[in-house]
């Protein structure tokens, strides 16, 4: 665009990598340091489920699922900038619970959640949900326009942002975008959003499989990703909880990112699971933790057992097919 190259992203992940590209220059390893804040997200969400007042044995049981049991493993070795920016988001929506479970303080969870936006725009989507709950815990408006306030500053540091690259604050960069994905005629015709997309992301997300081959080792991962029961079957334990105790809550967070997004034109290229659920994974993650009761079951451990090899499965393609 005049001369530059930009990527049409949110800033928050390249401000974040900053720091270690003043030191290493053009050799810093944007892969490790996505291990690292997602290894972070782990130890920020195990301490929020402790300040939840959960049982050690469920606090490391969900921080295991997240680590080892969830489309996070892969999308570290992968390591690219879709996937650095959902790593900053997991990190993101773990402080949400770690506050959420404390002081839940408007203006913390308005910083907190302006930086996962500022990531992935995908999480604005959870901001109404989010000042719907403030005012629940605080019975305040003042609270409920702080979270507001600090969310709209945010607003304006993205147009400032956006009219700095493109001379057009609202121009993200998207709406320029050369469109060379395998779906760009879909977009062409029924453009970003549109109710046609959903059966495939419900596809996506609930019965994709791998792709079989003629010769060994006869499946691969689909590169449009695959089922959640696939991936990660541990979430088979939310059909049967011992307990909901305040599932409403962290449920109003899961389907405020999820079900947006089933209108949106890609399910993600060049993955492994279905990348999107980490955008909510962590708050149906709580809901897991609550679901198990006073200590995960026999059967819990087997579908986390299942869930990490699954996993480990999926890191060891990445790095044969060189995603």
């Amino acid at each position: 665009f005049r001369g530059r190259t930009y990527a049409p992203f949110p800033p928050v992940p390249a401000l974040l990598l900053l720091p270690a590209v003043g030191l290493w220059g053009e050799a810093t390893d944007q892969g490790r340091i996505g291990q690292v804040v997602a290894a972070l997200a782990v130890a920020v969400f195990v301490a929020a489920l402790r300040r939840m007042g959960l049982p050690t044995a469920v606090r490391l049981f969900c921080g295991a699922a997240l680590a080892f049991g969830s489309v996070l493993w892969p999308a570290t070795a992968i390591g690219t900038t879709w996937f650095f920016a959902q790593e900053v988001v997991v990190l993101a929506t773990a402080v949400l619970v770690w506050e959420m479970a404390g002081g839940a303080r408007p203006l913390v969870l308005g910083a907190v959640v302006v930086g996962g936006w500022l990531s992935r725009v995908t999480l604005l989507l959870a901001v109404p949900a989010l000042g719907s709950l403030i005012w629940l815990r605080h019975r305040r408006l003042a609270a409920v326009l702080t979270f507001l306030a600090a969310n709209a500053l945010g607003a304006l540091a993205y147009l400032a942002y956006n009219a700095l690259r493109f001379g057009d604050p609202l121009q993200t960069g998207y709406g320029i975008l050369s469109m060379a994905a395998p779906n760009a005629e879909a977009v062409a015709r029924w453009g970003f959003f549109n109710l046609r997309y959903i059966p495939e992301h419900l596809y996506a997300m609930l019965l994709r499989p791998p792709d079989l081959l003629p010769v060994p080792p006869y499946l691969r991962p689909s590169p449009w990703g695959m089922s959640l029961l696939l991936t990660s079957p541990l979430v088979l334990r939310l059909l049967f909880p011992r307990s909901r105790a305040g599932w409403s809550k962290w449920g109003a967070l899961v389907g405020s990112l999820a079900l947006p997004m089933l209108v949106y034109f890609s399910v993600g290229w060049v993955q492994f699971g279905y990348r999107y659920s980490l955008d909510w994974w962590v708050f149906l993650l709580v809901m897991l933790a609550v679901a198990l009761g006073d200590s995960p079951r026999p059967v819990d451990y087997a579908l986390l057992a299942l869930s990490a090899a699954m996993n480990a499965l999926g890191v060891y393609w990445v790095r044969v097919l060189g995603w």
